[in-house]
């Protein structure tokens, strides 16, 4: 019998030992029981339990706090093992690299992705490991189309591969959550339900248990705030039409010498910052929401969703929109100080407020802010900070309301460094790799070649970490670049071999035909390509080759598919389900380049009927949602382009 002490009773140590005796039973058919304990004693069989209390038996290095940074050490001890950590959720990711040693994996999340090979017998000896994550920041962010399963499969996924935060948008996430249940998109989707509000907050509830079970570091809000102020629907981009208080308007933005909802939706307006009674109603708001909810860590604090729409009133046009935005930050945080003093605040640099103050000092006193760094609009054939990723042109201020989002990421990196935040501890990215650009992955982008750069890129513009603004469902083709992605903001290397062995993993016995596969797509279509519009997943010119391509490699996938066990078919179908939505993005822009626009409508009205017939087969690993989208916004364009061109 193997004896799993715990010393503590934080969730995620007792899901640490549960999880170390289930996985071992799995492999090594090994008989494990939990003994809780007070301290350590040297007795046979594995420790669990926080730095401080296995101090009698190894030394982990100290980190600057606790609750945000991750260290981990796997050592054997005469006759024992010992696997501490600097929290909780890190003596959790240690069981997890403990398993990995011994072969194990989770290629993706949910059960599809968890390798557990057999192995003859535990071992205890011979382990000197140690783990200090060089990013504090390694999270992920709830968007799409995601059901309940998607994002639990990912919350447990999550710490599995390395990453410790996750974020709730908005007050409620109810607009996500109702993208799934409703399924508007796909009118072949069966199960289909309207949800209340009381229905969605019960899901945030279940999602924030197990992001604590497992001790993860918990993000909410973000946009919506404004809406707040004027009571109006806060969760998501919705429209409101109805009645506005004359005492309410008064406070929204005046733009073009009108006091109105932006386009319509709430969370898209601004407030009118130089009015006293605008900037008290949002602060309070603030507080009285992270008074409610004392569980979350970081408080996201974002204005409006959208660009040159501040207030252009004389007393508002005293300062930038980046000046009233400090203002607003300086007395949230030193009221949240005292409000909630383990609460921190994350500030946004985005769309209007990518430039930084011109007159006022933020006050970092409190030492409870955060800024993140959202380049929205930047490029994905190139990293994040490489110069060759410029048009030339000078980065000039500009007026108010007539920001041009800079497409280039060198003008992007440029202005984060000018707001000079300079603190890598509390900064990080918050990227979109996997919300739209995944959907070109391998046509026009190379997710697997761009992840790495990026990550160091974030590192030498002095941000500490990443927060991924993607879907909870793209892991397709294949779930390596987000694997990868966790990995390499660990400081663990995932390159050439570990890519072997993940595909090894995934594929089974014949993953070299999965590489050869993938690889020659980048090649044929010129991916990555810098310039492309969203319209333009394969390059002019190449989708004649790519067809040709892709038609040639079908019996090849087939065979191998045919030939996997069972435990791999999963991944293969993936693969060749990719193979025949990319023929239809090759054929559409064959037939558009041909000048034969009706041709490539119908390509991408089969591409649309494809997605929708094969979403319960693809659900967990392709967000069909943002697909859809993408598809319907292709084909109308299309359809309009022919209609022009008819005599």
């Amino acid at each position: 019998m193997l004896n799993i002490h715990v010393i503590g009773d934080h969730p995620a140590l007792t899901l640490a030992a549960e999880e170390l005796q289930r996985c071992l039973a799995q492999m090594a058919g090994a008989q494990a029981q939990i003994a809780p304990a007070e301290g350590f004693t040297g007795a046979p069989g594995i420790w669990l339990g926080i730095a401080d209390t296995l101090a009698d038996a190894v030394e982990l290095p100290e980190v600057a706090d606790p609750l945000w940074d991750d260290a981990f050490c796997i050592r054997s001890v005469e006759g024992a093992l010992v696997i501490a950590g600097s929290n909780p959720r890190s003596v959790l990711m240690g069981v997890y690299e403990y398993l990995r040693q011994l072969g194990a994996e989770w290629t993706v999340p949910g059960d599809a992705g968890e390798v557990l090979p057999e192995i003859a017998e535990v071992p205890l000896g011979g382990f000197d490991l140690e783990r200090r994550p060089p990013n504090r920041h390694r999270g992920v962010c709830i968007e799409g189309a995601p059901s309940l399963r998607h994002v639990l499969d990912m919350v447990e996924w999550m710490p599995r591969v390395g990453y410790n935060a996750y974020f709730l948008q908005f007050q409620v996430a109810g607009y996500f959550w109702r993208l799934w249940y409703e399924h508007r998109l796909n009118p072949e989707w069966s199960e289909t339900r309207e949800l209340s509000e009381e229905e969605c907050e019960e899901l945030d509830r279940t999602v924030i248990a197990e992001v604590k079970r497992r001790g993860m570091i918990l993000h909410q809000v973000g946009h919506g705030w404004t809406a707040a102020a004027l009571g109006l629907p806060t969760d998501g981009w919705v429209t409101y039409d109805g009645e506005i208080a004359e005492e309410d308007r008064a406070l929204i933005a005046e733009v073009g010498g009108k006091r109105e909802l932006w386009g319509g939706i709430p969370i898209n307006t601004e407030l009118c910052y130089s009015n006293p009674l605008a900037r008290q109603k949002m602060l309070d708001g603030v507080i009285e929401w992270a008074q409610a909810h004392p569980d979350v860590d970081a408080l996201h604090f974002w204005l409006s969703d959208a660009p040159n729409n501040h207030c252009e009133c004389a007393g508002c046009s005293e300062h930038s929109p980046a000046d009233w935005y400090a203002l607003l930050a300086n007395e949230l945080s030193a009221r949240l100080a005292e409000a909630a003093p383990r609460m921190k605040i994350v500030l946004l640099a985005y769309h209007d407020l990518l430039w930084p103050p011109e007159t006022v000092e933020i006050d970092r006193s409190h030492d409870n802010l955060i800024s993140m760094f959202a380049p929205i609009s930047r490029c994905y054939a190139h990293s994040m900070d490489d110069p060759e990723c410029d048009s030339g042109e000078p980065l000039v201020r500009p007026a108010r309301n007539a920001m041009t989002m800079p497409r280039q990421n060198r003008q992007l990196a440029e202005l984060w460094r000018i707001w000079g935040w300079g603190d890598r501890a509390n900064s990080f990215c918050f990227d979109y790799h996997f919300m739209w650009p995944f959907m070109g992955d391998l046509l026009s982008i190379n997710l697997a070649t761009l992840m790495p750069k990026d990550i160091a890129d974030y590192e030498a513009m002095e941000l500490g970490g990443l927060m991924n603004c993607g879907s909870q469902r793209t892991f397709y083709p294949t779930g390596w670049p987000y694997w990868e992605t966790a990995r390499l903001l660990c400081g663990e290397p995932a390159g050439a071999a570990d890519r072997e062995r993940y595909f090894r993993l995934a594929f089974g016995d014949g993953y070299e035909t999965a590489i050869a596969f993938l690889n020659g797509i980048a090649a044929v279509s010129g991916a990555p390509r810098h310039g492309a519009e969203w319209w333009q997943q394969v390059a002019p010119g190449k989708a004649g080759a790519l067809r040709e391509y892709l038609d040639a490699w079908a019996p090849k996938l087939d065979a191998a598919a045919s030939a996997a066990d069972e435990a791999q078919r999963h991944a293969w179908a993936l693969l060749q389900h990719f193979r025949e939505l990319a023929g239809h993005f090759a054929a559409a822009q064959d037939h558009l380049e041909s000048g034969r626009t009706g041709e490539a409508v119908a390509e991408i009205e089969a591409a649309e009927e494809f997605v929708r017939r094969t979403e319960s087969r693809t659900a967990p690993a392709l967000e069909s949602y943002t697909l859809l989208r993408y598809l319907a916004g292709l084909k109308a364009r299309w359809a309009e382009t022919g209609a022009r061109k008819q005599p």
